[in-house]
């Protein structure tokens, strides 16, 4: 396929360039001329992207990881319609042995892609070291101190996480992330109440980011920084944000993209099945979630994941938050991949991913090429 006449953005800036894509990779970027036979895509008037990168979502459309490989393999096709190129199906609190056959599936999908899908980069587990005066919509009675022998319990025979979020002030926590780092695993700091100073501390031992900043965590004070405070503030940490204007005001947004910038920020779905489905009354770990205006909450009124997509994140970063789409792409893009080391993704360079994503002058999606 040969896209043509689009704005692509290449190297951190846009410019006028054709994309050819042979067997699912990028094979040439430039002025290109159209092979005999080679399909067409005409992008003119269109924004090029690189096809983006979800790390921290647990269903789409109807479909919940945490169910099983026929719900992860919806996800995949589903979501590549929507331009993600590439995920991280999310675990929420459960058992031990429904999390371990949790993995399993996702570990499936990896395995064995789905021919028409976006491609799973490995497993986000979301719990179970959480704290509960922050669990937000995960179960309490799921949750649990940090320990070797729980994760290993729950990850057996299974080698795809690649990020877990917990809670740095738990006993057992620091060395707990230290243990992480050590097999490669990205770890993060949410549904928590730790001080600024155990952020730090965890920070040091190998935690590298913040699960939906500002969300499920101790509050940013002048004083008391909190988690949000300490993800801010400390150059090793990468802050996760679900813009969907529900969660985080726009000058929230803002502000924390005005910190981190590019590199250190990441947008997320976070969303749970009823992202892509109309209002109505869904499920969450269990639970009963009630979908209105697009806003998902328990019967509590606690907000209970997200209904958003991941380009409509960039077209709220750049719109509500006003931002310059030249800080926001990569956000959605290659910081995600290069913070979970998934190369070949993020990028518009010969030999990445062709799944490319289209946006039009409004930063709406305009279409995928895949």
């Amino acid at each position: 396929m040969l896209v043509k006449n689009g704005t692509a953005f290449i190297g951190g800036h846009f410019t006028r360039a054709d994309v050819r894509v042979e067997n699912g990779k990028i094979a040439q970027i430039g002025d290109l001329q159209p092979r005999e036979g080679e399909e067409i895509r005409s992008a003119a008037g269109l924004y090029v992207l690189p096809g983006l990168v979800d790390i921290h979502i647990h269903a789409y459309a109807g479909a919940d990881c945490m169910r099983g490989e026929d719900d992860v393999r919806r996800m995949s096709e589903g979501l590549l319609k929507t331009g993600v190129a590439a995920f991280m199906p999310t675990t929420m609190s459960a058992p031990i042995e429904a999390t371990n056959r949790a993995l399993r599936a996702i570990q499936a999908v990896r395995d064995m892609p789905c021919e028409k899908g976006a491609a799973v980069l490995g497993a986000h587990m979301e719990a179970p070291f959480l704290c509960e005066k922050y669990k937000g919509a995960q179960l309490g009675e799921c949750l649990m101190n940090p320990s070797v022998e729980a994760y290993e319990a729950m990850t057996r025979e299974t080698d795809c996480v690649r990020m877990m979020t917990l809670a740095p002030e738990l006993p057992g926590a620091l060395d707990m992330v230290a243990y992480l780092k050590a097999r490669g695993v990205v770890t993060c700091a949410a549904h928590s109440n730790a001080t600024a100073e155990e952020v730090h501390a965890a920070a040091d031992r190998g935690l590298t980011q913040i699960t939906h900043l500002f969300n499920a965590q101790s509050p940013l004070h002048h004083r008391k920084p909190g988690v949000p405070g300490a993800g801010l503030a400390d150059e090793r940490i990468i802050v996760q944000a679900i813009a969907d204007g529900l969660h985080l005001h726009p000058d929230a947004l803002r502000i924390a993209a005005l910190c981190k910038g590019a590199k250190g920020m990441v947008l997320i779905s976070d969303s749970m099945e009823a992202a892509g489905m109309p209002d109505g009354q869904y499920d969450l770990g269990g639970q009963a979630v009630f979908v209105k205006n697009g806003e998902a909450r328990l019967a509590d009124g606690v907000i209970a994941g997200s209904t958003l997509v991941l380009h409509r994140a960039i077209h709220n970063m750049i719109t509500l938050a006003k931002m310059p789409p030249e800080t926001v792409i990569p956000m959605a893009t290659s910081t995600p991949a290069d913070s979970v080391g998934a190369k070949g993704y993020g990028r518009i360079e010969p030999g990445a991913c062709g799944v490319l994503t289209l946006m039009d002058a409004g930063w709406n999606l305009a279409g995928v090429t895949a």
